[in-house]
């Protein structure tokens, strides 16, 4: 299980030797050690030192550890603890701090020199010149509480000016300055200069702000943290109930499945072991946003509560910096389907102990609690990621019987111009991307499960000049995001009402590290781990993204990447569509190389694989895009790339699949219609 690096309750104990801090030095995450355990801990680092509580690497200063600032609110927190220790411990004798003698009772405490002082040295401060101006506050009232303890705190003096007040605070330069330092080294001419006072009340006010936005960083942390040990919680139940149900099936035919029911329970263990490690490594991106999060609003609200206006100033540069940080921190999102585990048994194939069943790792979201964040929706579409599988006979040669349910998109406000793909929004209706006439704009249209037109939306937020929209393949996000290809040189992404919210480029293995734009992005995917897929057809790649648009890895193919799907084993299938002149679909490993290819089936003319969608046992569906008489159509392939059959031929120029499996519904794009089939 992922831990946090241990966090100090009292901001005095050093997170290394976690005894009181000694010369307290702070590096710029705030956390504070002893400044001879921290070089202990740097010891042998030349350029970089890494923070014991939240592993951030910060680069030593010149003069080594010693260069990093010192913490003076620990400082101020540890004599404000100490006098009051003083003050109210039960028949302690507090003796004068000037002449030390033990039978002299302390009368009262001088702020200026920061101690004790009893009666007769009273009477000398008010003698001697030197002191005549210290002020003195009686020790009954700092007993009693008639006077604030952090309020007599002895002043912080300029280390270069002796006995000069720091009483100024340069904002040009950011510190605290003397009077003699307003004419030698910050000029009110050049700098600009406020009082102590007057800058706190500022820093105090924009401090509270930050502290505000961040308190809202840090409940959305401990909300997602909470949901990934919900997540846990889930796999480790789930993958204990999914084991005792395959020993149950196992039992049924134990002698011939023996083998069979080892290996099956090693590989849900080995899945659920990928799970884990992905839970785990959410779990420790969180953990140290909490951290990071918990040390500097517990900083903050030690500054500005109790601190004093020398405290604040000292340290409000690297506070407001730090909390400036952590307020614009995304944190990490917790993927509520890895805690998912399914065993299916399936009594067909049991007599021949071809399998015990179908399982499934974090893919099924129908039975997910709403606390994770996972949107429910009325039907499981299977496009570019695998739901349970139906039993459908035997394999080659249960394809089924597909017969035409509905169709809808070819007349009044509901009309489509050219439609290219097809998939399910998050609330269970049907989004097409409707490529457009030839140079206008296309859109993306929402129907109904009964074929009426709900909304339309534009897809030409962010072009460059001159630049036409002609959406061509579409993917909706667990959470609702809409993610849409449409020939130019970025991604757009929507919300779930068609509001545009985000654009983001490919990256081609060539120049991951550079501005590049490519133009031609087409394919598009959902992967296993709720990853992006996109393809770039020009420069011929696969380009993987998280749902932030952020670049994660790039892959070179060999085919054009028109449409992209990904089975349940991480394989990718991919078809080039209208980009070569051998159209063609390949089965792909996971970087790239090519396994299979889909040959022209038998007696068909005209082969254009378009559309691709997987099922559950990753039997491939793909769209033949020709005329009916030339062998447009519906055709299934195994993964191997064994041809099965042909589903249906009742149409012209096929473009998009979608399938919904646990409804026996197949989505396709005929040009300007949708077509559902269902399965008899």
């Amino acid at each position: 299980m992922a831990r946090s690096k241990p966090v100090t309750k009292d901001l005095t104990d050093c997170g290394i030797c976690l005894l009181t801090i000694e010369e307290p030095k702070a590096l710029p995450c705030l956390h504070s050690y002893c400044l001879k355990c921290l070089s202990q801990w740097a010891k042998g680092k030349k350029d970089k030192v890494r923070c014991p509580i939240c592993s951030q690497d910060f680069p030593i200063p010149p003069e080594g550890i010693k260069g990093f600032i010192t913490n003076f609110v620990i400082n101020t927190l540890k004599d404000r603890r100490e006098l009051e220790e003083k003050l109210h411990a039960k028949d302690a004798l507090v003796i004068c701090s000037c002449c030390g003698a033990t039978d002299n009772k302390a009368e009262a405490y001088c702020t200026d020199c920061g101690g004790f002082i009893c009666e007769d040295c009273g009477a000398t401060h008010r003698k001697i010149l030197v002191f005549q101006d210290h002020k003195t506050i009686p020790y009954i009232d700092l007993q009693s509480g008639k006077v604030d303890i952090k309020s007599v705190m002895k002043k912080q003096c300029c280390k270069e000016h002796k006995g000069q007040v720091l009483r100024f605070y340069c904002k040009t330069c950011g510190v605290l300055i003397c009077h003699e330092c307003t004419v030698i080294d910050h000029p009110a001419s050049s700098h600009s200069l406020v009082n102590l006072k007057h800058a706190t009340k500022e820093q105090r006010s924009e401090v509270k702000q930050l502290m505000k936005d961040c308190n809202k960083i840090q409940d959305m942390v401990e909300g997602f943290l909470k949901s990934a040990e919900q997540v846990q919680h889930n796999l480790e139940k789930n993958l204990v109930k999914a084991k005792a149900e395959i020993h149950q099936a196992a039992d049924a035919a134990r002698d011939r499945i023996t083998q069979k029911e080892k290996k099956q329970e090693a590989e849900l263990s080995q899945a659920a072991a990928v799970s884990k490690k992905q839970i785990e490594a959410q779990k420790e991106s969180l953990q140290m946003q909490q951290t990071r999060l918990q040390t500097a609003l517990q900083m903050a609200t030690e500054v500005t509560q109790t601190g004093s206006d020398h405290d604040l100033a000292l340290v409000f540069p690297s506070l407001k910096n730090n909390l400036s940080q952590l307020r614009d921190m995304k944190p990490g999102t917790v993927d509520g389907n890895l805690g998912e585990v399914k065993f299916t048994s399936n009594p067909s194939t049991l007599s021949t102990a071809l399998s015990l069943g179908s399982m499934s790792i974090g893919r099924d979201t129908s039975n997910a609690p709403a606390s994770l964040g996972v949107k429910k929706t009325e039907m499981s579409v299977i496009r570019s990621y695998s739901k349970p599988s139906l039993s459908r006979g035997p394999r080659h040669g249960g394809i089924g019987t597909w017969k035409l349910s509905i169709q809808f998109g070819n007349r009044g406000q509901q009309k489509l111009q050219n439609g290219r793909d097809i998939t399910l929004t998050s609330v269970g209706d049907l989004i097409v991307a409707d490529h457009g006439q030839y140079g206008l704009h296309g859109q993306a249209r929402v129907f109904n499960q009964s074929g009426d037109i709900k909304y339309s939306f534009d897809t030409k937020q962010g072009l460059k000049s001159g630049q036409k929209s002609q959406p061509w393949n579409v993917v909706v996000s667990q959470d609702g995001r809409i993610f849409i290809t449409h020939l130019v040189s970025h991604v757009n992404v929507y919300d779930q009402n068609g509001t545009y919210k985000y654009q983001f480029p490919t990256k081609s293995p060539s120049n991951v590290s550079s501005d590049a734009q490519d133009t031609m992005l087409y394919g598009l995917a959902l992967d296993n781990q709720g990853c992006l897929l996109v393809g770039e057809c020009r420069e011929t790649y696969i380009s993987k993204h998280r749902l932030d648009g952020s670049h994660v890895s790039s892959i070179a193919v060999t085919i054009q990447p028109s449409f992209i799907v990904v089975t349940s084993t991480g394989k990718l299938i991919v078809s080039n569509g209208s980009f070569a002149l051998s159209p063609i679909a390949k089965v792909l490993d996971p970087t790239g190389n090519i396994l299979h290819t889909l040959n022209r089936p038998s007696g068909v003319s005209s082969w254009w694989p378009f559309g691709i969608c997987c099922t559950a046992d990753d039997d491939i569906y793909i769209a033949n895009c020709a005329l009916a008489s030339n062998g447009a159509g519906i055709y299934c392939y195994s993964i191997s790339g064994q041809y099965i059959g042909c589903i249906t031929k009742e149409l012209d120029y096929p473009t998009g699949l979608a399938l919904i499996e646990n409804e026996n519904k197949l989505l396709v794009v005929v040009n300007k219609r949708v077509k559902i089939f269902s399965r008899q």
